[in-house]
């Protein structure tokens, strides 16, 4: 079993991939923390909650950075509109809270860190002498960008943290919006969802009307990561190092330089149809 962390900033797609992490055996989610991208960090945060609650998780959860390291905040209600808020009831049971240093030893204990928000808190803990062990992220374009025509969002609302990461010497995978903005989830999936008795798929099928309003992503780009955890034969992945413009008219594009000796990997195709029967079936909690 793989110990993860989820580092995100819920948004709907953050909400995907922790469903499908709560309905894989083979995945143990021993916390999770937030981080403002999406939205400012008290609504991330409110609907991570909220989210915890309808899939009844007990791990910690850590409200983490507020702002980017070097650069005023920048969200994706500031380019999209809306709130951001999810369209769920407040928790019955609110999430433990923990502090920094709790964060900082699950951090560096977990197996993986998904990080599927700006990179903000994790480049706090390398700065910290408390680096992951290995990270798996959702973020950066090699082609055109979702916040500029360079950038993707969850590089853009931080590059000077990703240029820390980036530079480590974690072990880091790469999904980049160039694979994952074409999931988007069928209808027929949304209607299999809604009907099944799981509470992950229950809660999946509910949001997923709402994908495309409200500043929330119409695919589910966060949950490629966890998909690529459970299902990596899905995927096509290419070795190489990968950095990031900081500033200027280009700031927040990732730049990859393929070599096969790279110390990264950044994912190239995914077999789409194929990852949403996948997901189908685990949220469902269906037996193949």
């Amino acid at each position: 079993m793989t110990s993860l962390i989820l580092d995100c900033d819920p948004g709907l797609d953050d909400a995907v991939a922790l469903a499908l992490a709560m309905a894989s055996p083979e995945l143990d989610v021993v916390g999770l923390s937030t981080v403002a991208a999406n939205a400012p960090i008290d609504v991330v945060t409110g609907n991570a909650e909220r989210v915890m609650d309808r899939l009844s998780c007990r791990f910690p959860l850590f409200q983490g950075a507020a702002r980017p390291l070097a650069i005023k905040a920048r969200h994706s209600t500031d380019l999209w509109g809306g709130d951001g808020h999810l369209p769920l009831k407040p928790p019955e049971y609110p999430a433990k809270r923990m502090g920094e240093a709790e964060f900082r030893k699950i951090a560096s204990d977990a197996d993986r860190i998904c990080a599927i928000g700006s990179l903000t808190n994790i480049a706090g803990l390398i700065k910290a002498g408390h680096p992951p062990k290995k990270l798996v992220i959702m973020g950066g374009a090699l082609g055109r960008g979702n916040a500029t025509p360079h950038a993707e969002l969850n590089i853009w609302a931080d590059p000077h943290a990703a240029e820390i990461v980036f530079a480590s010497r974690i072990e880091i995978t790469l999904v980049p919006l160039d694979i994952t903005r074409g999931l988007i989830v069928p209808q027929g999936m949304i209607a299999a969802l809604t009907a099944s008795s799981a509470r992950e798929a229950q809660l999946v099928g509910e949001l997923l009307p709402y994908a495309g309003s409200n500043a929330q992503p119409s695919a589910i780009h966060d949950a490629a990561v966890i998909a690529f955890l459970l299902w990596p034969s899905l995927f096509t992945a290419e070795p190489g190092r990968i950095s990031v413009i900081t500033e200027g008219t280009e700031e927040g594009r990732t730049l990859f330089a393929s070599a096969a000796d790279g110390p990264h990997r950044v994912l190239t195709q995914v077999v789409r149809e194929d990852l949403f029967r996948h997901m189908q079936e685990r949220l469902c909690r269906e037996k193949r």
